[in-house]
């Protein structure tokens, strides 16, 4: 039997119910997964660990250490949620993001990688144009996480103008290499075509950047390499989203146009996210990471579909199980195909259910495959 140790960290606001659905999902890809074979092969050890605002509330610390050592110990690592009004005035270094920044470091993971799709039955949410999306669009966002001035080393204190900051926007040849080589990789199973982002006109970093991008990609000949320069790519995602396929970029850039991305689909709670260190174990979470709708908190209205999605992104990255993340992401389509919907996100005519109850039909959905 193939057992995985996978850790758990419900974290704050909508993040216990997501990650209810998330255990839940486990339990039932056991279950296929016994079905479909003579004998059980696959187990998932699950460690529900405590972190974020609910550690903060219990002992002032976002992450305590003997939580973080026990997530390294996994092969990959699920978040719910992170981040809370009410901790919006602590210090840098108690507020819940410090877990992920930590288990970042801890997990030494570099690449991010962000998919997005224009789902031609929920076409309706996107906020671009009908000639502009009518042949829809499906992008996968790839980004650094490791470097540049998200990373980088932030300095404050005073000068000749009274108060002054500044945050260091370091990149060098190995850390490029890491996440451009994974970008190539990726295009080479999709439609063999890469765009990276960059600011080569203007800044020494990005300007690396793209000399090493240029270079990398005499190892990938069958995949087409673009350079664009942020700003107008910015502009062209709007108006063509349909012409990109991957998207390459440093760490801030990536984490503004990724954003960007997710919102011409109009459906952000759709998609996961993943953060992948060289080894192969990985940060996984829905898209809308930091979701600041708190009334959605305890009213089971929360769209699980995100975090499904990042569990099929675990398995698939983490776990080396591709035909387990097809089926996931298959049932999810499923659903959305047939109108099951939450009050999160529905258009009219859909059926409306609970968090609880969605994840109960994407779980039904699934085994009625196990007989395919």
């Amino acid at each position: 039997m193939l057992k995985y140790p996978i850790a758990i960290i419900p974290g704050d606001g909508v993040g216990p119910e997501l990650t209810d659905q998330a255990i839940k999902l486990f339990h039932t890809l056991e279950e296929f997964t016994n079905l479909r074979s003579a004998a059980p092969n696959v187990h998932f050890d699950l460690h529900i660990l405590k972190a974020c605002g609910a550690s903060i509330d219990e002992c002032g610390d976002p992450i305590p250490k003997e939580v973080l050592d026990e997530a390294l110990e996994c092969q990959a690592v699920l978040f719910g949620n992170i981040g809370a009004k009410k901790y919006q005035n602590l210090p840098r270094e108690k507020k819940p993001e410090q877990a992920l920044m930590k288990m970042r470091q801890g997990l030494q993971v570099c690449t991010n990688l962000r998919p997005v799709r224009l789902l031609p039955e929920l076409k309706a949410f996107s906020p671009l144009k009908e000639s502009i999306i009518k042949d829809g669009f499906d992008i996968l966002m790839v980004r650094d996480v490791s470097s540049g001035m998200l990373a980088g080393k932030h300095i404050v204190g005073t000068g000749e103008s009274g108060r002054e900051a500044s945050d260091l926007e370091y990149y060098n040849e190995s850390i490029i290499a890491k996440t451009a080589s994974y970008a190539f990789r990726r295009a080479k199973h999709r439609k063999n075509k890469v765009t990276s982002l960059d600011k080569a006109n203007v800044l020494a970093s990005s300007a690396l950047w793209r000399q090493k991008v240029i270079e990398l990609s005499a190892n990938y000949p069958g995949v087409i390499l673009e350079n664009r320069y942020v700003d107008t790519a910015s502009m062209d995602v709007i108006r063509e989203p349909g012409v990109f396929d991957v998207i390459l970029a440093s760490n801030a850039y990536g984490d503004i146009i990724a954003d960007e991305l997710t919102q011409l689909s109009g459906t952000p709670c759709l998609f996961g996210s993943a953060e992948l260190a060289p080894d192969g174990r990985g940060i996984y979470t829905p898209n809308q990471l930091h979701n600041p709708n708190e009334a959605l908190i305890g009213q089971g209205t929360v769209c699980p579909v995100c975090i499904f999605s990042a569990v099929a992104m675990l398995l698939r990255y983490s776990l080396n199980e591709a035909e387990l993340a097809r089926r996931v992401d298959k049932a999810c389509q499923i659903l959305l195909e047939r109108r099951y919907a939450t009050e999160e996100l529905h258009l009219p005519g859909d059926t409306i259910l609970s968090t609880d109850a969605f994840g109960d039909q994407l779980c039904a959905v699934l085994l009625e495959m196990a007989a395919d």
